[in-house]
């Protein structure tokens, strides 16, 4: 099925059917077993983060987690969230979400059986979460097949590669991610890996 969908890809964009073709099949998005409370935690610890630097912060925050016994990181106090390298605000937004979810960490797993549309607006309206946030939850965490996080910085440069590549011969042209529906989070991962491997630069 994955393999059909990176031809599909192919097709949808013939001008650069060489580039998907030539890069792995990723697997089929499906749930994460991690809790999505946590989720929520790893992904406001990433925000504006190189990938090295949010690893590295996030492994401080479960050790702490694991250290003192507690169900999820969202638990964790504000004090030690930023003895773990987080920010103010988002040590912050972390504890006020934590106080919301409680210790229960299947509380947020109505969100697996969301429209897109209502999932981004629950996910929206914690603090400290955006439309980027959102698009990185219901991707990764959710597994949504058609998820194009449009605020994510390295997806914004392989947009703009891409539009250069093609504009060489016409000037008007502007790659556009909306035309992958119903798989724009397979032409996500395929744009990240691109960069990822030197194929698109």
């Amino acid at each position: 099925m994955t393999l059909k969908i990176k031809r599909l890809l192919a097709a949808t964009y013939p001008e650069h059917g060489e580039l998907f073709l030539s890069l792995k099949a990723v697997p089929k998005l499906k749930p994460r077993p991690m809790p999505l409370p946590e989720a929520v935690v790893r992904v406001i610890t990433g925000q504006m983060l190189s990938g090295a630097a949010a690893t590295t912060i996030y492994n401080r925050v479960t050790a702490t987690r694991d250290k003192r016994k507690l169900a999820g990181s969202w638990l964790l106090d504000q004090q030690s969230l930023r003895a773990c390298g987080l920010s103010t605000s988002k040590s912050q937004a972390i504890v006020q979400f934590g106080s919301r979810v409680g210790k229960n960490a299947g509380s947020l797993d109505h969100w697996r059986d969301l429209a897109i549309d209502d999932l981004f607006l629950e996910i929206k309206h914690i603090k400290g979460l955006g439309d980027w946030s959102a698009g990185i939850i219901a991707l990764f965490y959710v597994g949504h097949e058609d998820v194009f996080p449009k605020g994510d910085g390295s997806l914004q440069r392989a947009i703009n590669l891409l539009s250069l590549r093609k504009n060489s011969l016409h000037r008007s042209y502007r790659f556009n991610p909306e035309i992958a529906q119903p798989f724009r989070s397979y032409l996500a991962l395929y744009l990240w890996q691109a960069l990822d491997t030197g194929k698109l630069v």
